[in-house]
């Protein structure tokens, strides 16, 4: 290649980059004030205000407050159901803990034993059920009836069947549902089919799947909350007596039919209480809006049962599941005597 095929296309570049840096130069000499905005700046027409600095970042709830526990008697005594397949763990209720122990009670786990089911409900003021993947028997249905026929209190804490992932050399995909519907519907509630969203910010914590959930009444169970948060909401289906103490926020929808509603969330019949998520008792979003009012409120539920029969089996053998004694206490537990020989449950109408 000759020295003149490589210099003439060099010059002629040359000169179109002087051209454009010099007509750049003039423009800026001619109109200063034309240079465009930071970043981040409002230009009219072209920036809407959902881009702007100030709604970048969404609002969240504040996560404050405490759980207030409000018992009338002290040296109350909580069984955490564990053997049916519960989706629950110690570390998740140390909140719950902590604050039942602050006001002078007990929570224990149930784990294992020889007593029967019957005897074991009777040594506790209260049941908190949370999430049970395994079904009850007739036995058990039974014996949760008799319990709080008895005075003493049962909450549930369900949710909605979900599709769950697993990973590892393979993937594959596992359906998880609420497995206690045929205990509950003797209560006149059972969980729904699907989950609920929505997708409006004002009705969800920054999340359309983490619905709100407002108060329908007044009551115990109410008192002190105006919005409480759940990150995996279903709805309750209702029949009978059981009344709807709160319902999700106008706008929410099924996540698959995609049906908008009226939806119960959390549900109470007499001496039973039915929550249609799970989640919110979880450290996370435990403070959330008024979660911690509204477990506050059934705590003090639960704590206002009355044992049917607490000089019954020994407390260390609370007749869940089948392992050792793991109860936790949040106060001094009643002494153990000689377990008694069991009252047949009667048999109630419907099932």
């Amino acid at each position: 290649m000759t020295e003149g095929r490589i210099v003439k296309p060099l010059a002629v570049f040359i000169v179109v980059l002087v051209a454009i840096l010099g007509g750049t130069f003039l423009l800026a000499v001619v109109n200063p004030g034309s240079s465009g905005p930071p970043d981040g700046q409002s230009i009219d027409g072209q920036s809407p205000s959902q881009y702007q600095p100030d709604a970048v970042n969404a609002p969240v709830d504040p996560e404050e407050g405490q759980i207030s526990v409000d018992a009338e008697a002290r040296g109350q005594r909580i069984l955490v159901d564990t053997s049916h397949g519960n989706q629950v763990s110690e570390s998740e209720l140390e909140p719950i803990i902590e604050a039942v122990f602050e006001a002078g009670h007990t929570v224990e786990y149930g784990t294992a034993g020889t007593a029967s089911f019957a005897d074991s409900l009777g040594q506790y003021d209260g049941v908190l059920i949370v999430q049970p993947l395994g079904s009850y028997s007739e036995e058990e249905r039974d014996a949760l009836q008799e319990y709080t026929d008895d005075g003493g209190r049962v909450v549930v804490l369900a949710e909605p069947t979900q599709t769950r992932l697993s990973t590892g050399f393979t993937q594959s995909t596992t359906t998880v549902s609420f497995g206690a519907n045929n205990a509950t519907e003797r209560y006149g509630v059972r969980m729904g089919s699907e989950q609920l969203y929505n997708v409006d910010d004002a009705a969800n914590d920054n999340n359309f799947k983490a619905i709100y959930a407002s108060p329908s009444g007044d009551g115990e169970l109410t008192d002190g909350v105006e919005t409480i948060t759940f990150d995996t909401a279903g709805y309750a289906v209702v029949n009978g007596d059981a009344e709807t103490k709160f319902t999700a926020a106008d706008g929410t929808r099924t996540l698959e039919t995609r049906r908008t509603g009226t939806y119960a969330t959390v549900v109470r019949n007499d001496n039973m209480v039915f929550v249609t998520d799970s989640t919110f008792i979880r450290s996370s979003e435990i403070y959330d809006a008024d979660n911690e009012v509204f477990i506050g409120n059934l705590l003090s539920f639960l704590l206002d049962g009355e044992a049917p029969d607490p000089g019954g089996a020994a407390s260390t053998d609370p007749g869940f599941g089948a392992g050792g004694d793991t109860s936790t206490p949040a106060g001094t537990p009643a002494e153990s005597t000689p377990s008694p020989t069991p009252t047949p449950a009667p048999t109630p109408n419907g099932s």
